[in-house]
């Protein structure tokens, strides 16, 4: 898989310092990095037509791409020029498979044209999340696989303590138990074929610094990326866990 998000190199919406940061390290967010090595090794071994439902800056997008080089990717998010620039990056990284496309999860329904759709950190945005769960099984083809993974209602601070997720800008929830997300995805017609947590003891360390220095809010950027190395190096050495708790909730489902 290679450091994650080096291609973030070409995306000239960026300062020449920070484009030449994403060169050496890769996107510099701990808790997209400690989600992406996850969740790559639950997806499916092939796949034709992909959704990537709320892309954001797109990295998982393209990562989809380039793992199902035969297939194409959808990609939606709901921010215009965030979309734009997104499409010019993989213009520039030759990603013709991948299409990133503004529309919003509320609203969005393709029906019977996916085998696989990934959501990735977005229900807790929604405040009609069974809707969206409901019209991702209308868009998924019979057989197709749904992957999801959401913020815990609670996590470890600092360490071994649960507290209920703090607040995050955007958020309409702290986030979902278990029982919370399987009854979501099953409401929606979808068989949970396997389950899990993220951000295991070294992981949720490093992800919670994170948050302690950038309040979820970008804040103190010189010191986060200064010390974003070696925060990552600790998750990194985490990933092969495998938590019976964990800040983060990830479920397959097939329809």
């Amino acid at each position: 898989m290679g450091v994650i998000g080096t291609e973030l190199f070409l995306d000239d919406s960026m300062s020449v310092l920070e484009r030449m940061y994403c060169r050496v390290f890769g996107v510099p967010i701990v808790g997209l990095r400690i989600r992406v090595r996850r969740l790559m090794r639950l997806l499916p071994t092939s796949a034709q037509a992909v959704l990537d439902a709320g892309c954001g800056r797109g990295v998982i997008s393209r990562l989809l791409a380039r793992r199902y080089p035969d297939a194409r990717v959808d990609a939606i998010d709901l921010d215009r020029e965030t979309q734009e620039n997104n499409s010019r990056l993989a213009a520039r990284m030759g990603l013709g498979n991948c299409v990133f496309r503004c529309a919003d999860l509320i609203g969005f329904e393709n029906p019977d044209a996916y085998d696989l759709i990934v959501s990735v950190d977005n229900l807790e945005h929604v405040a009609d999340d069974q809707g969206v769960i409901s019209r991702f099984f209308k868009s998924m083809r019979q057989g197709g696989v749904l992957l999801v993974h959401v913020p815990h209602y609670y996590r470890r601070w600092p360490v071994f303590r649960r507290d209920v997720n703090f607040d995050v800008p955007g958020h309409v929830r702290p986030g979902y138990r278990m029982e919370d997300i399987e009854k979501l995805i099953e409401g929606a017609g979808f068989t949970v074929i396997n389950k899990g947590f993220s951000y295991g003891f070294l992981e949720n360390l490093a992800n919670n610094i994170s948050y302690f220095i950038t309040d979820a809010r970008e804040q103190r950027r010189y010191l986060y990326a200064l010390l974003f190395p070696f925060l990552n190096l600790v998750a990194w050495f985490g990933q092969w866990g495998r938590p019976g708790f964990g800040a983060g909730v990830w479920v397959i489902a097939r329809k």
